[in-house]
């Protein structure tokens, strides 16, 4: 992926990969790629999964359909959510000036099996993801002094040492696996992990889910 957005002209365009951010909770996002333009920030979270690619903006998890295989993986719109927040974070006030655009790209090898269109959100394929970029239009273009303060900000967060790099990618590693414990936790218990609500059971055309109470706020379905 980091060759594909490499082609784009460096004048206007400002790369970078493995930006490992802190959260409020002490823990770390990882940014895979994300690029600076006058289009504003392009937030790219990659997924390298084959078969078939099914799920929804509002659904906790979506399935991957390999021949007779099915497995399930956290919904990469609110993995991306989640990075987008702690960047928001990290820029403060210039955040608010600068469109962030948040972008899932699938390997050439998935098919990608949405019934519904994305409003928060571009689910591409890779060969897709310079047009998608190209065709964004934006009401005012990102100043090149307000994209320098951009990178001015997150360049601490580029890890150059390797050593240093392998050890907060182990801790990365290690958050995700207990956020996501924490989360079917606070599902088993009936709270929505998205905002705090209680769980309440429905009933939908392929049969009983539980869902989050505050709907049409919150769209958490498990």
């Amino acid at each position: 992926m980091a060759n594909i957005l490499s082609s784009l002209d460096s004048q206007d365009y400002t790369l970078m990969n493995d930006l490992y951010l802190p959260k409020e909770n002490g823990q770390t996002t990882q940014i895979d790629h994300l690029l600076i333009s006058p289009k504003g920030i392009f937030v790219i979270e990659t997924k390298n999964y084959k078969g078939w690619i099914t799920g929804s903006e509002h659904s906790q998890y979506w399935n991957q359909t390999n021949y007779k295989r099915k497995d399930k993986l956290y919904n990469p719109i609110w993995q991306n959510s989640g990075h987008i927040k702690a960047l928001q974070a990290q820029l403060g006030e210039v955040a608010a000036e600068i469109p962030i655009h948040s972008v899932i790209v699938f390997g050439k090898e998935a098919t990608l099996k949405f019934k519904e269109p994305f409003k928060n959100a571009y689910v591409i394929k890779s060969n897709e993801l310079l047009a998608t970029i190209d065709k964004i239009q934006v009401k005012q273009e990102v100043s090149l002094f307000k994209r320098g303060k951009v990178k001015q900000l997150l360049a601490p967060f580029l890890i150059q040492d390797k050593k240093q790099k392998r050890e907060i990618k182990k801790k990365h590693v290690s958050d995700i696996k207990n956020e996501l414990k924490q989360k079917k936790t606070m599902v088993t218990e009936n709270i929505c992990p998205r905002c705090g609500s209680p769980l309440v059971s429905r009933t939908g055309k392929k049969g009983k889910f539980k869902g989050c109470s505050s709907f049409p706020k919150c769209r958490f379905i498990a």
